[in-house]
């Protein structure tokens, strides 16, 4: 989800309303990102409610990735507290990993992927794919891994083409307008990982 925001349908997308109304839905829109609270505050909520530690955070994260049943500001802190103070940076992280959890939305309900959707990463031929699975509908977005750096677990890629599937037989390919992104893979470890878009959100996956 977090790597797709540039593919939505355009069913999705807003008709632009008339001018009063869309400087009312602007100052609506800016008090509402006003009040959403930060990083450090999810990290406050996380260690108010979690013992210290790295064990106890990588069980809520582990619970996170297997049942979706806590909070998502307590993810938020917990992937936010260990980038801070336990890094152990991907040395290689090739292989299929499951997306579960993104801060690339502000929206509460949406940060845990709705969608079956997977981050493919083949670092031998450097290649990457999200892979995605809504209904009948499949959408494998395609690219290229520029560079990986096992010491800091930052992998540079750029999505180049889409498939769109229907019932498993391709009816559409787009070649997207897209700009290199780099997620960085600062921990990897009992089956999961946590990593930071270039975009700024956090995401958790499991294998």
């Amino acid at each position: 989800m977090m790597l797709k925001q540039q593919l939505r349908p355009l069913a999705q997308r807003q008709v632009r309303p008339s001018s009063s109304r869309h400087i009312s839905v602007c100052k609506a829109a800016a008090s509402t990102t006003a009040a959403l609270p930060t990083e450090a505050e999810a990290v406050a909520a996380f260690k108010a409610a979690t013992a210290d530690g790295l064990e106890p955070c990588l069980a809520l994260l582990k619970r996170a990735a297997a049942d979706k049943s806590v909070q998502p500001q307590l993810v938020e802190g917990a992937l936010a507290y260990l980038e801070q103070s336990h890094p152990k940076p991907a040395a290689d992280i090739d292989g299929t990993w499951r997306l579960v959890f993104s801060t690339a939305t502000s929206n509460r309900f949406l940060q845990y992927i709705p969608v079956r959707e997977d981050f493919v990463i083949q670092l031998g031929p450097k290649q990457c794919a999200l892979e995605s699975v809504v209904g009948p509908f499949a959408f494998n977005i395609r690219g290229q891994i520029t560079d990986f750096n096992s010491a800091t677990g930052a992998m540079d890629f750029q999505f180049t083409a889409v498939d769109i599937l229907l019932l498993g037989k391709q009816i559409w390919q787009v070649t997207p307008k897209t700009k290199p992104k780099t997620y960085t893979f600062y921990y990897e470890g009992q089956g999961i990982a946590a990593a930071r878009s270039s975009a700024g959100g956090l995401a958790l996956l499991r294998k």
